[in-house]
């Protein structure tokens, strides 16, 4: 075992800080969330295609269509949850961002039980109804501000629907798969999508400032692969249970940042819809491998 597998617990940790500076990387650049989504992807890709290409070359080989197939969905799906968490943040504030886009384990549920009929228990629903109580209360909260506050709210409920889809197809299709492999194409996918996006949409690749290119680029390093490619790597040596548990604190430390940086205050409203929402959560996480079903 060497010195980062006996501290993973720790680099979890730092994995979470690093993931609580996107919103704030966010609001420090004024490039449009298309071409912010483009430029993160194109910016860590690279690295990402190094690593998997020359160490795990074998294993890239032997991917089948189906493998590939469920690569590009879970890509498609997790440029759905850039983009939204995008544009979601730059209209709303960080700590109903965060909070909001914490709600995916309801979107699973809601999926997982009357999709693809899948069986729960009443502990793990419990959960979910209180998560689900807090946005109501950050939403109505945020919509006595403004429209546009609200819509900011919506994008991140939608960042939490894309993150939970996701999260299943990565369920669905990852079994026999090299997680750096996974990931790779998966980020591959994922910068395509957003290619496509960036020509649909007529959102323009160049003419950008150096302020804004400059904080797209700490985004990739800090987020795409100190955050994302951190909490991969780590699920390899601790329990899911703990990452994700440990990802709720990404919520308060980015508010904290937000209030430093940006004096964004959060209401009574909003801490109350935030605590609200992260004991959901937590309580969910908690007991959705209960057996009991509902």
């Amino acid at each position: 075992m060497n010195i980062f597998e006996k501290n993973v617990k720790k680099i979890v940790i730092l994995a979470v800080v690093a993931a609580a500076f996107s919103s704030i990387f966010v609001k420090l650049t004024s490039a449009p969330p298309m071409a912010i989504g483009f430029y993160r992807l194109t910016f860590a890709l690279p690295i990402f295609a190094v690593m998997t290409l020359t160490k795990y070359k074998a294993e890239v080989m032997s991917l089948t269509k189906k493998q590939l197939a469920g690569c590009a969905l879970a890509g498609v799906f997790l440029a759905g949850h850039f983009f939204s968490w995008f544009t979601g943040v730059g209209h709303t504030s960080v700590a109903s961002a965060t909070v909001l886009a914490m709600t995916d384990p309801f979107m699973i549920l809601i999926i997982s039980v009357f999709i693809f009929k899948e069986k729960t228990n009443k502990k793990a629903v419990a959960g979910v109804i209180v998560a689900f109580i807090g946005s109501v209360i950050i939403s109505g909260s945020d919509y006595s501000i403004s429209a546009d506050v609200l819509f900011g709210d919506v994008m991140c409920l939608f960042a939490a629907l894309f993150i939970g889809l996701y999260f299943i197809v990565g369920n669905k299709f990852r079994k026999g798969m090299n997680a750096a492999v996974y990931v790779f194409f998966v980020f591959l996918f994922c910068w395509i999508t957003f290619a496509i996006g960036m020509l649909v949409t007529g959102t323009p690749f160049t003419g950008y400032s150096t302020n804004d290119m400059f904080w797209i680029f700490v985004m990739a390093m800090v987020c795409q692969i100190g955050a994302h490619a951190v909490f991969n790597w780590c699920l390899g040596y601790t329990s899911a249970l703990y990452v994700a548990t440990c990802e709720n604190l990404e919520t308060f430390i980015a508010t904290g940042l937000a209030v430093v940086l940006f004096a964004e205050i959060p209401s009574l409203w909003q801490i109350i819809g935030g605590i609200t929402i992260v004991a959901g959560v937590m309580y969910y996480t908690r007991h959705e491998g209960d057996s009991n079903g509902v």
